[in-house]
Formats: C-alpha cells, sequence, structure tokens
C-alpha cells in the first residue's frame, strides 16, 4: 500500500487536486507523469503535484498559477491509501 497527502479543492466551479510528492518526483519526467495519471483516473479530475520540502510544482498552468497565490498548509489536506 501507498500513502499519500492530497487536497482536493473546488474553486470556481471546477474540481482539481493537488497531491504532495517527493522533491525527486517532480525531477523525474516519467515518475511525475505516472503520479498524475494514476491520480486523474483516481480521482476524475485534473491533478498538480507539490513537492514536499522545496515546494516546487508542476501540473496544468492554471493550477500551478494559483498555488502561488494560496498558502499550501491552508489547503484541505487529507491522508489517502492506495492498494499496492
Amino acid at each position: 500500500m501507498s500513502h499519500w497527502e492530497i487536497a482536493v479543492i473546488r474553486e470556481q466551479g471546477q474540481t482539481f487536486a493537488v497531491v504532495c510528492v517527493k522533491d525527486h518526483v517532480i525531477d523525474s519526467p516519467s515518475e511525475r507523469e505516472g503520479v498524475i495519471d494514476l491520480w486523474t483516473t483516481e480521482l476524475g479530475c485534473r491533478v498538480a503535484l507539490l513537492g514536499a520540502r522545496r515546494g516546487r510544482t508542476y501540473g496544468p498552468n492554471d493550477i500551478v498559477r494559483w498555488l502561488g497565490g494560496v498558502g499550501v498548509h491552508r489547503l484541505p489536506w487529507r491522508k489517502m491509501t492506495l492498494a499496492a
């Protein structure tokens, strides 16, 4: 099983998710796309990634811009578990 920190946000009629990942995932094109594909399928909405330590982001430009103006500590984080 894998454990994740995820925030699902509803903003201006749009639903999207932010997934907290280890920083090296942001640096690896195959890993970051794999995580985005996994959670897009699981949650049924668009997904952006947030690096756990450095706070770097990756994903759709509008979500990344939105994250730049929001304190990520204020997002509705919850723990989720996926079977392997």
